[in-house]
């Protein structure tokens, strides 16, 4: 399904938390027809991508999912409830993908600084490039959280993988100390969160009529972020 090791090596291939329901009564049955988790978050993630995590209330998400207030409520309990809910349902689809990545690579070759700095970038853009499956929403609602003061912490929350990509990036980079590397590795989360994220502003923007492709972008992120890693400054 997923490219050979040159495409890897090269950088590139083309349910929810329960809520407090002990709390609440259940939606009655007339609403069951739209009420599951996986409706609420596919709304909410489609509506916070679009517009942004600030500007859209649960009200907002009730009445484009057509289902009350209390279903929201009755399976996440609360706003911020919802978001981490959001950043579960896909960031495990993220982080297997880098494990799958890593294992190709290394059943093949001793892991290099763009082999490592592949696994960052490549599962956010494929996801981001999937404009139909949803996932291209999700990319810009991380971007979202990874900017907002009160829900960027929620993603350490579902960032187990994080851990084991530091250390790989110990593995490939020892001549840096632990700041240097971590400061670099916060970065490259950030950036790639960001410029991913966004829905035809910023940068593509900027670089409009350049031929700033899914697939240029991701490599020109994994360029420039080796470079990063590589360098003396």
């Amino acid at each position: 399904m997923y490219a050979d090791r040159q495409a890897i090596l090269d950088g590139w291939t083309p349910e929810c938390r329960d809520g407090p329901r002990d709390r609440m009564a259940a939606p009655d049955s007339q609403e069951q027809r739209g009420t599951t988790p996986a409706h609420i978050l596919r709304t909410a993630e489609r509506l916070f991508a679009r517009k942004g995590l600030d500007e859209v209330s649960i009200r907002d998400i009730t009445a484009a999912a057509d289902i009350s207030i209390s279903s929201v409520y009755y399976h996440f309990g609360s706003k911020e409830r919802l978001i981490l809910a959001i950043l579960e349902r896909r960031i495990a689809e993220l982080n297997d993908r880098r494990a799958a990545l890593l294992a190709e690579i290394e059943d093949r070759t001793e892991p290099t600084v763009r082999d490592v700095i592949s696994l960052l970038v490549i599962p956010t853009a494929e996801m981001a490039a999937d404009r139909r499956g949803g996932g291209a929403d999700y990319v810009r609602f991380l971007g979202a959280v990874t900017s907002h003061r009160k829900y960027a912490p929620l993603i350490r929350q579902v960032s187990p993988f994080a851990d084991e990509e530091r250390q790989m990036l110990r593995r490939v980079a020892p001549n840096l100390s632990d700041d240097e590397r971590e400061f670099r590795f916060a970065l490259i989360k950030t950036i790639v969160n960001q410029v991913l994220g966004e829905s035809g502003t910023g940068l593509r923007i900027w670089m409009q009529g350049s031929g700033l492709d899914d697939r240029t972008l991701a490599d020109q992120l994994i360029d420039f972020f080796t470079a990063a890693f590589t360098g003396s400054g």
